[in-house]
């Protein structure tokens, strides 16, 4: 039921900008190369050398890709994966800790949780990848884990941290009973899955940026990303989400410290005391969107922190054994009608992009060419064109027979006009919703 809803309102556009770059890479994969040209659409950040590079890991575009050569919208398929998989990983640890694995389904009903499976983000894929991880390392599944485990090193910067919790968790275990072969095992499985992800991260990042490290840079902040000064910005925003939604979250650390889950408390401490001090945290147009979109960036403390959650829910469910039919009904109906619910807003807000892209079908197949122009504030609606993409910029005096143009903030949290569209040598088009559709005059 809950696919069925996300499928009924299958995303047709994007919502984050990083989507872009993730989406540029994917198109570069494909195209044979990983540096971008001028006129390649993404999110590229200069090196030292003069060169651009893609801001993030290329990792998940790797994912991307193939799926992107079918049919571009089929790269939502990721999303709905990684929220499948989290709620596997946590079936799988209720049923070890004696709880009915229908709970977990609870999971799917998370707003974020539901938001972020709509979209081409890394987010909701590292939570899945460290929450399998460390289920893995539970079960006593040694290859699982370590694949796991690289790939949350791989999936983004902060993976490493994960990791790193992941196994100094296993460490402490290990050390509380040294003569536990399981759990030495376990240890050393934990270190060479972290061990393996560095490397192949390594190994990436050289073929896609030139260098061992990421490209990922802030220099335009002027301060380090993660600076003492934006503690008083990010730091409220986060706790509110750890304390409302859903309430006293914060409380499912307790059933992990109880059973001895040391690996997970060292990933909601670590994780949530560092992007505290983080320069951005999503936000919405209204404090109940920003409660909702906050967490996407402490996923993985989320994801955990929901796992104590919900078996403190079912602990307390077994008070009342004549609920229990009416109490799994509700486990499958709650996360089915949020996804359904969120998933229709969702959809009606991207529409536009949808509606952009097939009003310049037409012209482009007059204009006898599958390339379509896009300027910056259209690069949401033209990212998921089924051709070639380049990028127009303001004043360009060449460019494709056929351009999108924008004049509205691709950002759903400031949205406003801020370009114009009419080119030098183009007609133009009023579509709808701030998009354009600019033909070149014929001479």
């Amino acid at each position: 039921m809950w696919v069925a809803a996300v499928i009924a309102r299958w995303p047709v556009g994007l919502t984050f900008g990083d989507e872009l770059g993730y989406i540029g890479q994917a198109r570069l994969i494909l195209d044979g190369r990983f540096r971008p040209g001028d006129d390649s659409l993404g999110i590229w950040v200069p090196t030292h050398g003069g060169t651009m590079v893609g801001q993030y890991p290329v990792f998940l575009a790797l994912l991307v890709a193939p799926l992107f050569a079918v049919w571009p919208r089929l790269i939502f398929v990721i999303g709905v994966l990684a929220a499948l998989g989290l709620a596997w990983g946590t079936a799988v640890v209720l049923r070890r800790w004696g709880r009915q694995p229908t709970w977990a389904l609870l999971v799917l009903a998370h707003p974020t949780v539901i938001i972020m499976a709509r979209t081409v983000m890394v987010d909701l894929m590292l939570a899945t990848f460290a929450v399998g991880a460390w289920c893995a390392l539970r079960i006593g599944r040694r290859t699982p884990a370590i694949i796991l485990l690289a790939a949350t090193v791989m999936a983004k910067p902060n993976g490493f941290l994960i990791a790193f919790a992941l196994l100094a968790g296993e460490a402490a275990t290990w050390l509380r009973a040294r003569d536990d072969s399981g759990a030495r095992a376990r240890l050393w499985w934990a270190a060479l899955g972290g061990a393996a992800g560095i490397a192949a991260s390594a190994g990436l990042n050289l073929l896609s940026v030139g260098k061992l490290w990421y490209g990922y840079t802030h220099e335009f902040l002027g301060t380090p990303p993660f600076w003492p000064k934006y503690f008083p910005h990010t730091a409220p925003v986060h706790i509110a989400s750890l304390l409302l939604l859903p309430p006293l979250l914060v409380a499912g650390a307790w059933p992990l410290w109880r059973r001895r889950q040391v690996g997970p408390l060292f990933v909601v401490a670590g994780l949530t005391s560092m992007m505290c001090f983080f320069f951005f945290v999503d936000r919405g147009r209204t404090p109940l969107e920003t409660l909702a979109m906050s967490p996407r960036l402490i996923l993985p403390v989320v994801a955990f922190l929901m796992v104590g959650y919900i078996d403190l829910l079912a602990q307390w469910a077994t008070r009342w054994p004549r609920a229990a039919r009416a109490i799994q009904v509700l486990l499958v109906i709650v996360p089915a009608g949020g996804a359904l619910a969120i998933s229709a807003r969702h959809r009606a807000w991207q529409e536009p992009q949808a509606a952009a892209r097939a009003a310049v079908a037409p012209l482009l197949a007059s204009a006898g060419t599958k390339t379509l122009g896009i300027t910056r504030a259209a690069m949401k609606a033209g990212a998921l064109h089924d051709g070639p993409v380049v990028m127009v910029w303001e004043h360009a005096t060449s460019g494709p027979p056929v351009v999108l143009c924008g004049t509205q903030s691709m950002s759903y949290r400031e949205p406003g006009r801020i370009a114009a569209c009419p080119l030098p040598d183009y007609d133009d088009r009023e579509l709808n919703d701030g998009f354009h559709a600019l033909t070149r005059r014929r001479p």
